[in-house]
């Protein structure tokens, strides 16, 4: 009978996550079985080498997409739908931009490993639960828009672009808030109901 884990795989990568984001691909397994409490050969037991542990580790999960999205039909208040999306979509990106440039930066990697640790992308599972509900909101009339994936593909940018100022803090926080909710009214303008 195997000895009991002592911590679970999901906790080790958590460990190995926020040591690769100080450290980058230089990070050692020692430092990382080290700060988990356990031996390189048990890590290496769980993770076959140091690229596996590292794209395990650092590639961006699926995302949650109903916390992000919220509900399949969405509030009447489409508006302010809106503006809560795109914020939670642009913090979900800030959260994974760091971990997306290391990766794509890791000398060892090439395109056919990248490509086999991101599958469903992250933007294309986002992307899709956003037209559905855009589509919910035009169907309910409670926007105009000639294509919902169009316009889902608009503020899945938006929000990414806000993502990348809050990663790189090219906008103090009070203003990139501001600007955020003035992009979304832009959009807001062209895909409310009653025009005036």
């Amino acid at each position: 009978m195997g000895r009991y884990k002592t911590i679970s795989d999901d906790e080790v990568l958590n460990i190995a996550r926020e040591i690769f984001r100080e450290k980058g691909h230089t990070a050692t397994t020692r430092e990382i079985a080290q700060a988990a409490g356990i031996s390189e050969a048990v890590l290496y037991q769980r993770f076959a080498s140091k690229d596996e542990l590292f794209l395990a580790a650092m590639a961006p999960r699926a995302p949650d997409v109903d916390k992000l999205l919220g509900p399949k039909d969405p509030p009447e208040d489409a508006h302010a739908y809106l503006r809560t999306v795109v914020a939670r979509l642009g913090e979900y990106f800030s959260d994974i931009i760091p971990l997306a440039v290391r990766v794509m930066t890791h000398p060892g990697l090439g395109p056919a490993a990248l490509a086999r640790s991101q599958s469903p992308r992250p933007s294309t599972v986002i992307l899709e639960g956003l037209t559905e509900r855009l589509t919910s909101l035009a169907a309910r009339k409670r926007i105009v828009t000639p294509s919902t994936a169009g316009t889902a593909r608009l503020l899945v940018s938006m929000a990414h672009d806000w993502g990348l100022g809050i990663v790189f803090g090219a906008v103090p926080s009070p203003r990139r808030d501001r600007e955020l909710r003035e992009m979304v009214d832009v959009v807001w303008e062209g895909l409310r109901t009653h025009k005036t």
